[in-house]
């Protein structure tokens, strides 16, 4: 999901937004990698558009209503029945392969849906069953650290994942000093 306005940012396109040394879709890209991507953008997001378009990325446009609203609007005009992940494009992860994680425990979950929560808050990654799509359903919950994958919808945001980074960056030198 990259279409948002990024209002609450105020810093352009968000997906297109340099966090921890590269754009926020790169990382949501590097964390998919193992995935069929189709990416989700709106009108408010050409540059991202220019910028899947140029590495190969397919995508679709919806009107920008809303994450949920261009979701659904995805999975009906494309005709999507089966379960899918959806990710947020302004996530920064810390936890390499949670997403592998994810879909594990939604498969074991026994339920339709699944909302990953980071302190009793959505982090914008879930699945859905879009065979299900006009319905509400049931969800599990898949807990994880603040420290885990950071939500970046404003410039404080984006300065704890820096500092996060910047943190794990110096552990890795001393561990790398050690061997």
């Amino acid at each position: 999901m990259c279409g948002g306005k990024g209002e609450r940012l105020k810093a352009g396109e968000k997906p297109m937004l340099k966090v921890c040394g590269k754009r926020l879709i790169d990382h949501s890209l590097s964390e998919l990698k193992d995935f069929e991507i189709l990416a989700v953008t709106s009108p408010f997001t050409p540059n991202t558009e220019k910028y899947l378009e140029s590495i190969g990325v397919k995508f679709y446009r919806a009107k920008g209503r809303g994450f949920i609203e261009d979701y659904i609007e995805a999975c009906k005009i494309l005709r999507i029945c089966e379960p899918i992940l959806i990710v947020s494009a302004d996530l920064v992860y810390f936890r390499k392969g949670i997403l592998k994680e994810v879909v594990n425990f939604y498969k074991i979950s026994g339920k339709p849906a699944l909302k990953v929560v980071s302190a009793n808050r959505p982090i914008g990654i879930n699945v859905v069953d879009a065979s299900m799509i006009d319905y509400e359903q049931d969800e599990s919950i898949f807990i994880i650290s603040e420290e885990d994958v950071v939500n970046i919808n404003t410039i404080e945001d984006a300065k704890r994942a820096e500092e996060i980074w910047k943190l794990r960056e110096k552990d890795l030198q001393k561990d790398l000093k050690k061997s």
